[in-house]
């Protein structure tokens, strides 16, 4: 998990946006998803006293929130995590098409398999759904 006091991620080309983490063990995989969605992001770590925002209650993360797919945020996680389709298979036991038709869509993903899927990739289920 990374530890940061205070990190700001700014993307210059949607309207300079400007996000804030404060804190200790942001999530890396949030980190990682902002850069992705964000190309011109970029990461200050500071100690200065910035206003921050609740980066919940920001129209960026409720448009986000609302076009989220439990299959987009599988296949984040599990790239994330450094995972193949086989590794996190192998993992939670069972196919690699399994995991590739739930990354496509193709086939839902229930609260049992998301226990599943977390528990391979060592996080929360709740991960996939948001």
């Amino acid at each position: 998990m990374l530890e940061a006091v205070k990190m700001r991620l700014t993307s210059k080309a949607k309207n300079g946006t400007v996000f804030t983490f404060e804190g200790k063990n942001i999530p890396d995989y949030l980190v990682i998803f902002l850069k992705s969605a964000f190309p011109n992001v970029e990461e200050i770590k500071s100690e200065d006293n910035e206003e921050s925002i609740n980066i919940m209650d920001t129209d960026w993360f409720k448009e986000t929130e609302a076009r989220s797919t439990p299959a987009e945020s599988l296949k984040l996680l599990r790239t994330t995590f450094g995972y193949t389709q086989q590794q996190l298979a192998d993992k939670a036991g069972i196919t690699k098409q399994q995991v590739s038709a739930m990354e496509r869509g193709k086939e839902p993903i229930g609260r049992k398999m998301a226990h599943r899927l977390a528990n391979a990739l060592g996080t929360s289920y709740k991960n996939l759904f948001w």
